[in-house]
This record gives C-alpha cells, structure tokens and sequence, in this order.
C-alpha cells in the first residue's frame, strides 16, 4: 500500500474517471465532494438552536457564538457548514420549523451552479477611445483601433469592450455629442474592418444614443455602469446583452455604509426586478460588482472573495479590477506596476464565480487561463 495526499482541489470529474468510478457513485459522491458555508445574521438564539439539532442529525455542522445554548429571542450569528447533500436535507427540515426557519428553508433551495468555476471563463479586452482612460496603453484613436482590436483577438481576448468617455475619479465628462462622435468613429472602424464578425463587440457607455447606434452596427452587448433601466429597455429592443454595474457612474473608493454584500445583493435583485418588467429576459444579464465604484479597497476584496453569494441570480458574473488602485492599496505600486496584482485578483474572481473578466492585458490572461485550466484538469 502507498499513500499520497492529495489536494482537497483536486478535479472531481477527473478523479471518477482515472479511478473508472461507476456513475450511479459519481453522482452521489458528488454532492459530499464539497462544502459550503452560508452566513446567518440576525437569527435568534432559539432558531440556532433547532438549525444546530438540525443539522447535527443529518452531518452538517453549525458555528454559533457561547450564549446559544441558552436560547431566547435575541438576535445573534451564526455559519452552517454542509455539503449538498445535508443541504437538501436541511431545506426540508427548516421548512417545518418556526422561528425565522423557513426563510431559510427558501434560500436553501436557491440554484447555485454545481461548481462556482465557469467552465470557459471570456477575456473582455479594453479599448478606450480617450485621452484621459487612468491607463494610458489602454488608449486608441482612429488610426490604431483596428490594429490593436486585432491583436487582442489574437492574444486571447473574447470579447472587445469599447469606451468613449473616461469614468475614473477625477475626470470629467466629455458630453453626450462628443462621446457619440467617438463612438460612431469606433463602431464604424470595427465595423467596416470586420472586426465584428472576429469576437464579440461590447459598447461601454451610458448614453442612450451612443448605445443605440452600437447595437445597430455590429455590437452585441451594452455594459451599463449606471445600471438604468432605459439602457436595458435599448439592450431588449435590439435583442443584446445588457451588463448592469454596482457603485455609479464615476470610479471611488469611498466606503458605502453597511454590509458590502447585503447592499450589493439588495440592488442586484431590485436592478434584475426592473430589467425584466422592460422586457429584458434574465439570460441576457450580466452583473458586474464594480471594482472601485462606491466603495472601499476592503469591500471591493469583501466581494471577490464572497463572489459565489451573487451567482443566486442565475446571472454571468463580470469583474473588472485590472490595474486599479484597489491594487495600489495594499501594495504601492503605479499603473504600469499592477499587472500581476491583477492577474492574482482576476485568478480568484474565477475561482470564486466570475465567467468574464475584463482587462488590458488579454495575452497574459490568456496565459494564466490556459495554465489555471491544464493545473484544475489534473
């Protein structure tokens, strides 16, 4: 007999079929092969006291504060710990059960992908047509966009998002006319240069003008960081896919109050609400947690690290945080320095869920990519 430890990361898939496991155990180990971690606020002690009973009877465990075993109405925290199959279990139970119990009975029957990780996670490869964009090799103009569109594609990138107007903190709006005639200029291109017909073309703008002759010229998505409705009412017209953004229209890192998390979740289900009742149909949705938009450096790593809580929606995840100041944060470092901080945030925004990530830098993430996909493979 010999015996190795093995990464608790190991490929499921992969270790059914080397081992030549029959699929009747495949299928039920699968639902033991991974545990899963919800967080409970405002649960009274009498209610973790029956989760905790709960979940003992069927494997699950319960992290609860001292003060729980004496019960009562106070309101206090507590983290259940199951994999899917006690949480099927568990779902059943609460339902029968009083004290708040049933509500999260109902959030347990919530469908969460089988695994966080997007099977082919897309590059969105940025290119500003600004003269202001916080980095300046991100910036193109009429004589270089084809060009660079091109080596993009060639690189890695899936998708080609295009800007007209700088949203980092300190800038100042060009004007919706000044935006459309670059807009116009960079659809035109991209358009007679067939670009269009080499990746899919997205239009970052929140100009209903500039966003209507995108979709009529090749652009097939509309990324919305000011989440407007009137913007996803245009994406259902022309039949594109709409990507709505927390945080506003100008970049900040100033904290918002409260749980970063509750108020993200909050304006995503009001947001996906009010999208859908223009016509908008959920699979054409992508969220985007804004990375350095209304909120702090901490939050912004709050969010990447709790990622999977979003995937709830149904919805594709984008993150953008290539080269920001959330880097510059924890390690001092100029634009131009901030590459492999990227590439570790954008690494763990896959881990955690995201299936787009958007980027100045396609080659290096396409590398990263191939090498993630050839190490979860093993």
């Amino acid at each position: 007999m010999k015996i190795q430890k093995i990464s608790a990361k190991s490929d499921f898939n992969a270790l059914c079929t080397k081992l030549k496991v029959h699929k009747m155990g495949k299928k039920i180990m699968s639902e033991k092969k991974e545990l899963h971690f919800f967080l409970i606020k405002e649960i009274s002690l009498a209610a973790i006291n029956i989760l905790k009973q709960d979940a003992l009877s069927c494997g699950a465990e319960v992290l609860s504060p001292e003060n729980a075993i004496l019960g009562g109405k106070e309101l206090s925290q507590a983290v259940l710990i199951a994999n899917e199959k006690q949480l099927k279990s568990l779902e059943k139970k609460e339902a029968l059960q009083d004290f708040g119990l049933k509500e999260l009975s109902r959030y347990l029957k919530l469908e969460f992908p089988n695994t966080k990780i997007s099977p082919n996670p897309e590059i969105m490869g940025v290119l500003n047509m600004t003269d202001d964009s916080f980095n300046p090799k991100s910036r193109v103009d009429e004589k270089s966009i084809a060009n660079r569109a091109s080596q993009m594609i060639e690189s890695g990138a899936s998708w080609l998002d295009i800007g007209a107007a700088s949203t980092r903190p300190d800038s100042v709006y060009i004007g919706s006319r000044a935006e459309f005639e670059r807009v116009k200029s960079a659809v035109d291109i991209l358009k007679s240069s067939n670009i269009a017909k080499k990746t899919k073309l997205s239009i970052d703008t929140f100009d209903e003008n500039c966003a209507k002759y995108a979709l009529e010229n090749g652009i097939t998505l509309l990324n919305d960081i000011s989440a407007n409705t009137a913007l996803a009412k245009i994406a259902s017209e022309y039949g594109a896919k709409y990507c709505l953004m927390h945080g506003g229209i100008k970049g900040s890192s100033e904290p918002v109050n409260g749980d970063i998390i509750e108020l993200v979740d909050e304006f995503f289900e009001r947001k996906i609400k009010e999208c859908e009742n223009v016509g908008l149909k959920r699979e054409n949705i992508i969220l985007d947690i804004g990375i350095g938009f209304g909120k702090s450096h901490e939050q912004g790593l709050v969010l990447i690290k709790n990622l999977e809580h979003f995937l709830r929606f149904g919805c594709p995840l984008l993150v953008g945080a290539s080269r920001k100041s959330i880097i510059n944060a924890y390690h001092p470092s100029s634009v131009e320095n901030r590459l492999a901080g990227t590439l570790f945030l954008h690494q763990k925004a896959i881990e955690n869920g995201a299936s787009i990530i958007r980027v100045h830098d396609s080659f290096e993430h396409a590398q990263l990519l191939a090498l993630y996909s050839a190490y979860k493979a093993l």
